[in-house]
């Protein structure tokens, strides 16, 4: 990766864009030099800065599989000034990636293990590329099991993906939902009380986990009823992050940088951060 990539906004293009849930798109961008877009490589985890031109840079999870790298996607809600002016962008407009940055999940280390994903809301983008990361190595890993938690069933993501995982040999998919509304026919209630209608053998399993704090906080706690030890969980924290490198302590956590230690920590790292703080 060159210097150029981390350190300043490089042109890219907008070549597909995708609605995913309301006020939820998935935009797929490819570097307008393709020597950058040669040189990209990341691990599930890691994420940009994303310049919008004239309103501003927002950190933003790669949301596409680390297999391919011809262009990357990157999953967004429509929350603030720099997505308000993103949201109503075109194909073939342009906007800037810095990147990627920060730490992600060292899949390597999980082969021959069962493997718990565990995500809330719009979680699921930056815990994609693990799932298809692994799914598209399948024999490399053991039994697979996702939980995926959501405010309602209109804000569940990748829904192609979901019904495409849920046909994949031994890989189990749970979802439930905060609200229940008349056409939802699954579970209702927090993502952690699907844990029980899984059949869970700690021993041998790795656990992955993106979501709010607080549900991170609530999802290692009843992991560890499970049998689960800190060395068996990995976690991404949600963080506001302003430059990605350490420099502006934004994303300060107790003494550590999200951006720059994280996003993604282990168990025994985690312990040491307040997550169950809102």
């Amino acid at each position: 990766m060159s210097e150029k990539m981390l350190t300043e906004p490089c042109q890219a293009k907008i070549v597909k864009i995708k609605d995913e849930a309301p006020e939820t798109k998935t935009f797929t961008i490819k570097y307008v030099d393709e020597a950058l877009q040669k040189a990209l490589h990341f691990t599930p985890g890691k994420f940009f800065m994303l310049s919008i031109f004239g309103y501003g840079e927002i950190p933003i999870s790669i949301s596409s599989s680390p297999l391919k790298t011809d262009s990357v996607e990157l999953t967004i809600v429509d929350v603030g000034n720099a997505t308000h002016a993103l949201h109503p962008m075109k194909e073939g407009d342009i906007v800037g990636l810095r990147g990627p940055f920060g730490n992600g999940f060292p899949i390597q280390k999980f082969r021959n293990k069962d493997i718990v994903f565990v995500s809330g809301g719009c979680g699921m983008a930056p815990l994609r590329p693990a799932v298809k990361a692994i799914v598209g190595k399948r024999s490399e890993y053991k039994k697979l099991t996702l939980f995926y938690g959501c405010k309602r069933s209109d804000q569940m993501l990748f829904k192609e993906d979901l019904k495409e995982w849920s046909g994949v040999e031994n890989f189990n998919t749970l979802f439930t939902v905060d609200e229940g509304t008349p056409d939802w026919k699954g579970e209702v209630g927090v993502v952690t009380k699907l844990f029980g209608k899984a059949d869970l053998k700690p021993e041998n399993s790795i656990a992955m986990i993106v979501g709010p704090p607080v549900m991170i906080h609530f999802a290692i706690i009843e992991l560890k009823k499970i049998g689960f030890k800190e060395g068996q969980i990995y976690a991404s924290l949600e963080r506001l992050m302003h430059c990605g490198m350490g420099k502006c302590a934004h994303c300060n956590v107790a003494g550590t940088y999200v951006c720059t230690d994280g996003p993604v920590f282990s168990g025994a790292e985690l312990a040491k951060l307040p997550l169950e703080e809102k």
